[in-house]
């Protein structure tokens, strides 16, 4: 009778021993997992999620009157410093939502040609 008590006392620590086999395994899984998650929250941030971007059209368009009046720019450069402000706007990304740069209160990225 010692003898089965003694090999059914043999069979209980190999539990331990499988807990500590799984954790490594466990934790690769949840690296694994916090690494794709924060990848797809950074991509999705970058090309799709919309933000809010302000241009001071109104701003940039009085200061070439200025200086055009003034006689700071002559007529070719005024017409070069309207194509800057068309390539501009133009290479905005699609995700970016455009308003008048006069509509914001604040907390919005302005862009001044």
């Amino acid at each position: 009778m010692e003898g089965g008590a003694v090999s059914g006392q043999c069979t209980r620590p190999e539990q331990p021993q499988q807990r500590l086999t799984l954790l490594p395994l466990v934790a690769f899984c949840v690296a694994i997992s916090l690494a794709a998650s924060m990848t797809t929250l950074y991509i999705y941030d970058l090309w799709y999620a919309q933000k809010i971007v302000a241009v001071d059209l109104k701003g940039y368009i009085a200061q070439q009157r200025d200086n055009y009046l003034a006689g700071k720019l002559n007529d070719d450069e005024l017409k070069r410093s309207f194509d800057h402000l068309e390539r501009i706007i133009t290479t905005i990304p699609r995700n970016r939502v455009v308003i008048m740069g006069d509509a914001v209160v604040r907390n919005a990225e302005t862009i001044k040609p």
